[in-house]
Parts: C-alpha cells; sequence; structure tokens
C-alpha cells in the first residue's frame, strides 16, 4: 500500500511489479483531500439555493433534515462518495448527523475519511447532546478496525452548544485521545452574537476555553480579526477554508492571503452539496485562487502551489493522517491519475497549472487508495451507481 519507488527505471533498482500501467498522456498527483463537508447532504444538492446563511441552514436545511431516515442518509453518502471518486478525492473529513449509517456508507467506498458525529447541546447534563456524543463511540467502536477511517469529536458550532457542552466534549476527546472538527467564525451575525454574549470574537472564546489545545480543524475562518489569525498561527489550528460555499451563501471571503502570511495551516474543503452545490475539489482549487486574486486585485495572492498543497498534504494533516498526501517514498499509495489528452489540457506547459485553472475533475481516469483502485478506467466496481441515483431521487 507505499510507494516504494520513484523514478525512471524501476526494475533495475530492485522493484518488480505485479502489474504495469501506461502512463502516456496521463498525470499522477497526490489524491486530493476534502477537508470539510457533510456527505448525506447530497441529497440536498440545488434545492436550498440563493438564500442568506441562516434562511438557509434554520429554515430549509435543517426542516429536510429532520425528514431523513437511515437509509436516505446511507445512500445519499454513497452518492457524495461517488462524486468524491470520480473527481479524485481520495480523503475527506465528514461532519454527519447519525450513528451507522453514514460510516458504513463511508466504509464501502474505500475513501479515507475522518468522520466526526454533529454535536449540538446545552449544559453537560443534556441528554439529547450526551447520546450525540454516544453516537461518535458507537462508530468507533464498530469501524474501529477499518484502518481508513479515523474519528474526531465534533461540535457543531458555538451557536449550537453552549460552554458546558463544549467542556464535556472536549473531555471525551481527552478521553478517546481524538481531534476537534468544528465550524467556526463563518457568518457576521456568529460574530456579533458572541461578541454580545461573551465580550470576544469566536476564535478567542475558543481558545480561551482550551479548545485549541487538542488538535483543531475550523472550517470556514471567514470573520476573522488580525488577532484571531495570530491565534490561529500560533495554536496550529487548521484552518478549513470553503471559498464556494461561503461566498454562495453570502458569508463573503476568508483573509486567506493574510493567513498564508501569518503561517496559519490552510485546507480546502468543498462544504456540502447542499451549499456548493458539488464536492469536487478541482473547482474549490481553481476558486481559491481566482477570488482572491479578483479581491486583492494581485495575481499573486494564492497560488496554484499554494492551492494544490492545500488540497493535498495540509488537507491530510488536517485529518491526522500523516503519511498521505504528497507523492514521496514511503508514503501511501493514495493516488489520482488524470487523462490529459483534452484540448483544454494540452499543451501540458505546467502540470500544477493545469490542475488548478483548466481541469474540470472529470479528467480522473482512475482512483488509488493505500495501492488499491477503487476507480479504475473510470469503473468503481463495487459501487452500483444506477442503485444509487435511484435511490436518491
Amino acid at each position: 500500500g507505499l510507494i516504494c519507488y520513484i523514478g525512471d527505471d524501476a526494475e533495475k533498482n530492485g522493484f518488480i511489479p505485479e502489474k504495469k500501467i501506461n502512463g502516456k498522456d496521463k498525470l499522477i498527483t497526490a489524491g486530493l483531500v476534502n477537508s470539510h463537508t457533510h456527505s448525506y447532504m447530497s441529497l440536498f444538492r440545488n434545492s436550498a439555493d440563493d438564500l442568506m446563511f441562516h434562511d438557509w441552514l434554520f429554515g430549509r436545511i435543517m426542516p429536510m433534515e429532520d425528514k431523513l431516515t437511515a437509509d436516505d442518509m446511507y445512500y445519499g453518502t454513497q452518492l457524495a462518495c461517488l462524486e468524491m471518486i470520480k473527481t479524485g478525492t481520495t480523503a475527506f473529513l465528514d461532519m454527519n448527523i447519525a450513528r451507522d449509517a453514514i460510516t458504513r456508507a463511508i466504509s464501502e467506498s474505500g475513501l479515507k475519511a475522518t468522520i466526526s458525529r454533529g454535536l449540538v447541546g446545552n449544559g453537560r447534563d443534556d441528554e439529547g447532546g450526551k447520546a450525540r456524543i454516544e453516537d461518535t463511540l458507537y462508530d468507533m467502536r464498530t469501524y474501529g478496525g477499518n484502518k481508513r477511517l479515523k474519528f474526531m469529536m465534533g461540535p457543531h458550532a458555538i451557536y449550537t452548544t453552549d460552554r458546558g457542552y463544549l467542556e464535556l466534549v472536549m473531555e471525551k476527546a481527552a478521553e478517546y485521545k481524538t481531534g476537534i472538527n468544528i465550524h467556526l467564525s463563518e457568518s457576521v451575525k456568529e460574530i456579533e452574537d458572541c461578541y454580545k454574549e461573551h465580550g470576544c470574537s469566536p476564535v478567542k472564546y475558543l481558545d480561551d476555553m482550551g479548545m485549541f489545545d487538542f488538535h483543531t480543524v475550523a472550517a470556514h475562518c471567514v470573520q476573522l480579526s488580525d488577532e484571531d489569525i495570530e491565534i490561529l498561527a500560533k495554536k496550529g489550528v487548521y484552518a478549513a477554508t470553503n471559498p464556494i460555499s461561503n461566498a454562495k451563501l453570502g458569508n463573503g471571503f476568508a483573509r486567506i492571503p493574510d493567513m498564508l502570511d501569518k503561517g496559519v495551516k490552510l485546507c480546502i474543503g468543498t462544504d456540502s452539496a447542499g451549499s456548493n452545490n458539488t464536492l469536487n475539489m478541482f473547482s474549490d482549487m481553481n476558486f481559491i485562487c481566482l477570488a482572491h486574486k479578483g479581491n486583492h486585485r494581485s495575481a499573486t495572492a494564492v497560488s496554484a502551489r499554494q492551492a494544490l498543497k492545500m488540497a493535498t498534504e495540509n488537507g491530510a494533516k488536517a485529518l491526522g493522517f500523516e503519511n498521505t498526501g504528497i507523492l514521496k517514498e514511503g508514503y501511501a499509495a493514495d493516488l489520482t491519475v488524470m487523462d490529459m489528452k483534452y484540448p483544454s489540457l494540452q499543451p501540458v506547459n505546467d502540470p500544477v497549472a493545469a490542475l488548478c485553472y483548466s481541469a474540470s475533475g472529470y479528467e480522473v481516469e482512475s482512483v488509488m487508495v493505500d495501492g488499491e483502485f477503487i476507480m479504475e478506467n473510470r469503473v468503481i466496481p463495487h459501487m452500483d451507481e444506477e442503485r444509487i441515483y435511484f435511490e436518491c431521487n
């Protein structure tokens, strides 16, 4: 399952392959890593559009979530995995709303994933909040033998949890040695409400609480002050930016160039298909470069190489997979193989620029995880595409 050798003449260096693949007109890159999504929400694609964030979340999405069955979430997650495989993603960080069904679908996909049950609660004794934590622990116990899966505690956000509940979540993270995955500083309203209730920003609120002493992935991080950026950099928080989702919901543009300058660990997520409306990392790599170049009136604001690093190496580390995200001997063979023989990709003058500025994602021909093809020549043998489409519709 590891990359054994990189070079021009493997067989002379003692590596005899079981199988050879003709790489003519192909590009191999480390598999892409989606650092924030909600896989089951693929069912909500194109059903909650042109709405401001709080109307989108509380008025449209949550009422639909309340009606979902376990089967709904299973097939919605399978659809998400299918889309991610077909667009070159090999690992993702998921926040979900149920035990078993979603994790089972992810487990069956062959992808690597770090999974967090979205945790909502008020107070340490909130029975519903404690039950949601138990969902996380159930999935950890049930699927802990799958080496492609990791788990985190997933407090949803500061506006759906109170301090007592967040302290309980941190205690469980310490007990079970997990990281924490949380939505943070996504909207202006979140910032304003936090100042009214706590007299500080959401970042400062969580830092003072001690959350950033854990391995933390903070999704969005759109509305940040200079002090917030300094805190995230100092504490080594992984900021999972979701550029398309944040723009589409009217939440704005994260201060990506400033965060890069200060050394914040940046990675890229799509958010859900209910807000993006795809899980295609090529789209978000493209948009993060173009949006910030235009917004800052600087063609060097975010480069293709910076975006690709966020979407591979940084994302893998955010998820807790230290041994992937780079094409390097000894690293996991998590690979994306692209067919470059498209007019929009020819001539191949700069492969990295091609990935970020020219590719659509559907040039992906094969995807390998731990040395195993989970898609080869655009065929995913272990997933029933037609059944997935039928069930989701």
